[in-house]
């Protein structure tokens, strides 16, 4: 365990004896503050572990779809006693967001967002491993293939979650770092990416997730995005304010399936979203760039 790592599990520590993430958390609902959620893998053996992370949260959060958190964004009236949603987020297609995660969400009433990478999709059983350690885990080792959550979802089980009432989001074409690419490349990784998902669920592909990290974009890949789709998701964490209706850019807190009880409700209270605010500001700064260079 790094420093970094061992800094993290003390404050958690910490948190939890005082009970601080309890208060928190009760302060972020009452303020009516919406979360999104960024989870990697599902792997029938943590089935459980979600399961259980997911009645915690129905006890504090509304478990929503794409559409219901949206609706609540442009009218944030309503009963104040009511409960903040909870939108769920999946990046890269694994086939285990199929099989694992999305019954679970249907069995609480809601729907999930399955970012999609379609040429991680497309890829040949004999071929996805391969492409999974060089485009969407570079530190994974070949005796991981045994181990890791690689395989991806294919076209028919995107369509079909789609038909479900899922939304389907793209997140790139290639899994790329999108930041220094060049326009023509930008078009490809995005607007191709987005096409090629529409064909397969025959519906608009609205939202967006870049990969990798809150930095790996720049105002030139914003502004692509912005073009081809209403919704841009941002691997940074931070709440959704109600009262101040739709926001330009959704913050993500990643709470992966694995986590501990003590680490995923540390995270759902918010007391982690202060270590983000310098690159929530960086990346406001930015997306005031794409939108100055666009008029």
């Amino acid at each position: 365990m790094n420093l970094r790592s061992q800094l993290r599990a003390l404050l958690i520590r910490a948190a939890v004896l005082v009970r601080a993430d309890e208060a928190a958390l009760r302060i972020q609902c009452r303020r009516a503050r919406g979360v999104v959620v960024a989870i990697h893998e599902t792997p029938a053996v943590f089935e459980g572990q979600f399961r259980a992370q997911l009645e915690w949260a129905s006890r504090h959060f509304a478990i929503s779809s794409l559409n219901t958190f949206i609706q609540r964004l442009r009218a944030p009236g309503g009963d104040p006693e009511s409960k903040p949603p909870v939108l769920f987020t999946f990046d890269d297609g694994r086939e285990s967001n199929c099989r694992v995660a999305a019954p679970l969400l249907e069995s609480f009433g809601g729907r999930g967002v399955f970012f999609i990478v379609p040429a991680f999709a497309e890829c040949s059983p004999s071929k996805a491993f391969d492409f999974y350690r060089m485009r969407i885990d570079p530190h994974a080792a070949p005796s991981d293939e045994n181990g890791k959550d690689w395989k991806p979802m294919t076209s028919a089980q995107i369509a079909e979650l789609a038909a479900r009432g899922h939304a389907i989001g793209n997140h790139t074409l290639t899994h790329s770092r999108l930041a220094g690419l060049p326009p023509e490349e930008l078009e490809h990784e995005i607007a191709d990416s987005a096409r090629k998902l529409e064909s397969w669920t025959n519906q608009p592909v609205e939202s967006f997730a870049w990969t990798f990290g809150w930095d790996s974009v720049d105002a030139s890949a914003l502004r692509v995005i912005q073009r081809h789709h209403k919704f841009c998701f941002a691997p940074c964490a931070g709440t959704i304010d109600f009262d101040r209706g739709l926001p330009t850019i959704f913050w993500r807190r990643e709470i992966e399936v694995n986590y501990p009880p003590a680490e995923y409700r540390f995270l759902y209270s918010g007391l982690a979203d202060p270590w983000w605010s310098t690159r929530r500001w960086h990346l406001r700064k930015m997306l005031q760039l794409s939108n100055a260079n666009q008029t």
